[in-house]
């Protein structure tokens, strides 16, 4: 586990990350695979190397394989995914430590995932250190959606990361938290 890597991703990154992402989202997991977490969408290449070229994509690497992966946005450009757009859309009556979302230089902190094979071994606590160290200059909070029917990676991210549920927010029928952390 000390042979971790943890490093903004590069093209040859891509694959791995896709091929990640794509088996995580709802309709490819069983129930059961649902409540260990999921993501809400898949990804290319051309809108991953846009996210990266945006601010970044981090990844977590062992031997030359991908352990896990965060993808970070700014809101500089708006965001164009529905569901982060909505997300974006409520800030001005989302309310952190008594001043607006909207008072503050915010990223957004959007798809993660850990390889099944890595989960449980302090992957996300790392990525999640190299998230604030990598913005810590340029913004004050971070902010991420989580799907109310994904509790187990909410509680991983309220209790095991210390993240701050604020409002949720929705997008078509589905309700989301709103979570934020301060770098």
């Amino acid at each position: 586990m000390s042979s971790i890597i943890i490093k903004q991703a590069e093209p040859k990154d891509y694959p791995a990350i896709i091929e990640l992402q794509n088996t995580n989202t709802p309709d490819q997991l069983t129930e059961e695979e649902r409540k260990q977490g999921f993501v809400v969408s898949s990804m290319t290449e051309q809108t991953l190397d846009g996210i990266n070229k945006n601010l970044g994509v981090l990844v977590a690497v062992e031997n030359d394989e991908l352990a896990g992966f965060v993808c970070l946005a700014t809101t500089n450009p708006a965001p164009v995914h529905p569901i982060v757009k909505a997300m974006y859309e409520s800030f001005p009556n989302q309310i952190f430590d008594g001043k607006k979302l909207t008072d503050y230089r915010v990223f957004i902190y959007s798809s993660v995932l850990i390889n099944s094979r890595w989960r449980g071994k302090g992957i996300l606590k790392k990525l999640f250190t190299a998230v604030k160290d990598f913005t810590e200059k340029g913004y004050d909070l971070g902010t991420a959606f989580i799907n109310d029917k994904n509790p187990h990676s909410l509680a991983v991210h309220i209790k095991g990361l210390g993240m701050t549920a604020l409002k949720p927010f929705n997008y078509k029928e589905e309700t989301f938290q709103l979570v934020v952390f301060p770098v």
